[in-house]
């Protein structure tokens, strides 16, 4: 039986990161290549979704919901469930490689611009050694090279396949293509890749301590500031609203 916040219709699992890495574990176990989802639901999730019921559907859906950002936290905290960690992206990735690199899993990494997922590919080899990854694309593609991606991620059948394409293009390409992807699990990314990738330069560890990496990544950033507005929009909603587990779509 899952342990789920519900914050304005999304479901997230109350979990901390081993507890992530032995769901995961338990789902590519239980998966035979049928395509599991993991999405991390963070405060511009949630929101999109109010807008958007393709990925409303996609997140409730969702095998796996981590809890990814400060907003989701705090709507936790709201209901009297507090969450037992926050779990950013590139944690949960870490943590899967982690735990595939001992049960020899096999992973593919689907995603980023040029030369992002080999630069991500050849550092993630030095930190976990034995890892075992069998292919990478680039996250740009035309219908025709689509197809043939979709078809070598197949005859290799991975474990795991890591899609960083940014939100909601990444979960709406993975539950696109669910039925025909024969891998174990599936999960977005987002920007990961570029973090391992050394194109963007992690929060120092007071930053992630406090929950203030999207302060780092906007000063880095500034472009995503109009992103980030989202943020006091979701405060005030989880603030003022009579129930905040009900969604736009429920």
């Amino acid at each position: 039986m899952r342990n789920t916040v519900r914050i304005l219709g999304i479901d997230i699992d109350n979990i901390n990161i081993e507890d992530a890495g032995n769901i995961t574990k338990k789902l590519i176990k239980n998966s035979n290549k049928s395509c599991k989802i993991v999405v991390a639901p963070n405060t511009e999730f949630i929101m999109m979704a109010q807008k958007d019921k393709e990925f409303f559907d996609i997140l409730r859906k969702a095998e796996l919901a981590t809890p990814d950002s400060v907003g989701v936290m705090i709507g936790g905290k709201k209901q009297k469930t507090p969450f037992k960690q926050r779990i950013p992206g590139q944690a949960y990735f870490r943590k899967i490689l982690e735990v595939g690199e001992k049960e020899n899993w096999t992973f593919y990494l689907l995603g980023g611009k040029g030369e992002v997922p080999k630069l991500a590919v050849d550092n993630v080899k030095k930190n976990y050694p034995n890892i075992n990854i069998v292919g990478y694309h680039e996250g740009y593609f035309d219908k025709e090279s689509e197809e043939e991606v979709i078809a070598e991620i197949n005859r290799l059948e991975p474990n795991v396949l890591f899609v960083a394409m940014g939100a909601p293009l990444q979960e709406k390409w993975i539950a696109k293509h669910q039925q025909e992807l024969k891998v174990d699990i599936a999960a977005g990314q987002g920007g990961t890749f570029d973090y391992e990738a050394g194109k963007i330069q992690r929060a120092p560890k007071v930053f992630q301590k406090l929950g203030i990496e999207w302060l780092w990544r906007l000063a880095l950033q500034p472009s995503r500031f109009f992103r980030m507005l989202v943020l006091p929009v979701y405060l005030i909603k989880i603030t003022f609203t009579k129930d905040i587990t009900k969604g736009k779509f429920d």
